[in-house]
Parts: structure tokens; sequence; C-alpha cells
């Protein structure tokens, strides 16, 4: 291959993109105006995919980062934060700039830290030497690590300090064989939960580990992607969170937002499209992050949840707060009962990456909603949903928000009113 790739432009999916060798070429890293030595890890007849090895001729908006392995937890960690998000207000406005769709990015909210954010850090274990150490994942590959042995500065100090106090103690127990991962979780209020994630059962006595640092500890097998079997546990097993006027718990393997600060911008955005008084359905509700505290000022409020541990705490997250008009169901939106959403409101979505299914916006369409807020951590599956709906909603109030700091990622959100 000839010469280095010349980057010029940011796509939608926050990749660099460079035509080289008569190929479109996409990278993680590179900003535009940037010439970068990478790696090809992925390449088709049109296109390839590449990861970056050193940037060749660096943008003047580019520092040094703060981190060795910055490549694999934040890719634009050693960018001007301003133009970080001046990029991803970018990214945005060509996503909603379609002929058939066009919406202008009416805001886009920074995070208030751009380090130290994350209530949740995820290491691999790797053994070097005898020893296990705290890794990443090099980008771009499932078998290459790059080390972390001070943690990661997307977390607070305390987490990091709970890491490498929980990583001593598995070392003290010669857990290296079998030990695969480590998650930690924080509460604002400062306690902290850490996971072991074994990849098959520990032979040695695991009752040491009590005497950790951390208020709670749990070792897991690894099942399922996301999916998780205990085999021992101390401490604590749930975290609490106060969203809006109401206090949330959320349970150590759920879904909870990484940022809650930077969260707060998008609750806010929510709760000004919530009329007082209404039939309000939550979809992908989980613990009730975002339905219970619109409890608060709605008539009646249904949470939608794949999760069946999720939807008992998030009931009795509503029984906690005294919400005695806020309930819960066990089912997958696109499975549940079109009886539960009959004469809703307001309908809320807050989907995983791959969007709404076509089940749910054949349920959305028949619920006929007066308003739908959508909430996205992918827009570019959300405007594919936004436009599904746009002959019968009309999209307005486009908002980004800035969740993950140094990272390509966004999230956005849509109010859709019927027509």
């Amino acid at each position: 291959m000839n010469d280095f790739p010349h980057f010029d432009r940011i796509v939608p999916e926050g990749k660099a993109m460079a035509f080289w060798n008569d190929k479109a070429l996409f990278c993680v890293g590179p900003l535009p105006g940037e010439v970068a030595k990478v790696r090809v890890i992925r390449e088709k007849k049109s296109w390839a995919e590449a990861a970056v090895e050193e940037i060749i001729t660096s943008s003047s908006h580019r520092h040094e980062p703060r981190e060795e392995h910055f490549l694999s937890c934040s890719p634009w960690q050693g960018v001007d934060y301003t133009y970080q998000i001046e990029l991803k207000k970018q990214m945005l406005a060509e996503i909603y700039g379609r002929p058939e769709l066009t919406l202008p990015v009416d805001d886009f909210a920074a995070s208030p830290q751009q380090f130290g954010y994350r209530n949740k850090l995820e290491f691999s274990l790797v053994n070097i030497k005898g020893q296990l150490q705290l890794a990443f994942h090099t980008r771009g590959t499932s078998d290459r690590y790059v080390m972390a042995p001070d943690g990661c500065l997307l977390g607070s100090n305390a987490l990091n300090d709970a890491a490498t106090a929980v990583l001593a103690g598995l070392n003290e127990l010669n857990l290296k064989k079998v030990a695969q991962s480590l998650i930690l979780r924080e509460s604002s209020a400062g306690q902290i939960i850490a996971v072991v994630v074994l990849r098959e059962k520990a032979a040695c006595e695991l009752a040491p580990l009590a005497e950790l640092p951390v208020d709670g500890i749990i070792v897991a097998l690894k099942q399922l992607p996301d999916t998780f079997k205990p085999l021992w546990s101390h401490g604590i097993s749930e975290l609490t969170e106060t969203v809006g006027e109401v206090t949330v718990s959320y349970p150590w393997d759920s879904f909870f937002q990484v940022n809650p600060p930077a969260f707060a911008h998008a609750f806010a955005d929510i709760m000004r499209h919530i009329e007082r008084k209404q039939f309000v359905a939550d979809l992908y509700g989980g613990v009730g992050t975002i339905g219970l505290p619109v409890a608060k000022i709605a008539g009646k409020v249904v949470g939608i949840e794949i999760s069946a541990s999720a939807v008992k705490l998030a009931n009795q997250n509503a029984l906690s707060n005294g919400l005695t008009n806020y309930e819960a169901f066990a089912t997958p939106s696109e499975k549940m009962n079109p009886e539960i959403m009959r004469g809703v409101d307001t309908v809320i979505v807050d989907p995983p990456r791959n969007g709404l299914t076509s089940k749910v916006i054949e349920f959305l369409l028949e619920a006929k909603p007066t308003r739908i807020i959508y909430l996205s951590c992918n827009p570019v599956t959300q405007i594919r949903d936004v436009k599904l709906l746009q002959g019968n909603y009309k999209p307005s109030n486009l908002r980004g928000y800035d969740f993950y700091p140094g990272t390509l990622h966004l999230e956005s959100l849509v109010v859709l009113d019927r027509v």
C-alpha cells in the first residue's frame, strides 16, 4: 500500500474517513486534516476499516493524551473538548440533514466533566509473568491488550483505587488462571461494587475477598454477553441514585446511565415535553430511571422492560418513593400486550443501539399516542425509525448530548407529535 492515508472528514458513526488505494478507508481516532499510519483490520471490495498506529501529521486541535491506553478507552482524549463537541454536533446535523427529513440541531449539551465522569469501569485481567494486570483490549483486536496499571482516568480516583485494591486481592488468592475481567460500579454517594468475572469456578476459598475496601463484591461466571451467574458475594449488591425527585436503586448487573450529570441534561429536556396528568408509557424502562420521575407529574406511568429483575426493582422503587401510579411489566417491548398502552398519551422510548424493532413501530402506530419522546444512543438508527413514523408524526426538538467525552459516541433526543 502506498503512502499514508489523509483523513478529511468524520462520518456520522464517528470514524474518520479517507480515500486510500482507491477505497474508502474508515478509522477510529484520526481527525479531519490528519495523516496517520494505520493497520487494516477489515477489507472489502470498495472499502476498508483500519486501526490507527501513529498520527503522522497532527491537527491543531490535538494535544497530548493523558493515558497511553487512550485509543482503547477514549480515542478523542487528546482532542480539544470544544472541537469534540463541534464534531459531534456536525455528526448529528449530517445524520438529520437528509432530503427526505431535514431537522436542525436545536442544541448540543456538553458533559460537565471530561474525566472522572464514568460510574462504571470494566477491565480485562491479563496474566503477565504470573501476576494479573488491569488491561483493555487493543482497539480492533480480540486477543491483544494494552496495560492500564493505574486504571482509567474516565473513572473517579475512588473507582481506580478500588480496582487496584481488588487486583491485589485477586493476586494474593492466585486466581491468575481463572480471572477474566473486573467490573466496578460507583454511586454518586461513593459506594462501590466490584464484580470479578471468572472463566471457570475457582478452586480456592473466596472469603478473603470480603476484606477488600469496597462496599460490595460479587464473583461470577460470564455465560452470555452481559449475563452472569453469581458464585459468591459479600456486602451490598445494589446501588442508589437520585434522578429528578426520586431515589432509584439498581442491581450490580443491570444497565444504568454511566454519566448521571450529563444524563441530567437529557432528563430535563424529556420532562419539558411531559404534560401533567397524562398516561405515559416508558419503553425499555429498566429500573424506572426515567419512568419513576415522570410519575411525579403524570397521571399514570407504565414501564416496559425485558429484564424481570429490573422490573421487580422498578416496582419496588415505585413503592419506596410512594408512587402508586407507576407499574412496570416484564416483557420485551416488541412482545408486549398492546392492551398495556391502550389510551396512552405519551410514549418514551430509550432503546439499545439497534433502535426500535418493526413490531415496536407497529405498536406505536396502532396506539397513536399524541407524542413520542425518543432518546437514542445511536442517531443513525434513530433517524431510520423517525422516518418510519414520519407520515403520522412530525419530528422536532432535535438535541444532542455528550454522555461520553473523549469517545465517538453521542446521544440524541427527538420529539414526535402526531399530525
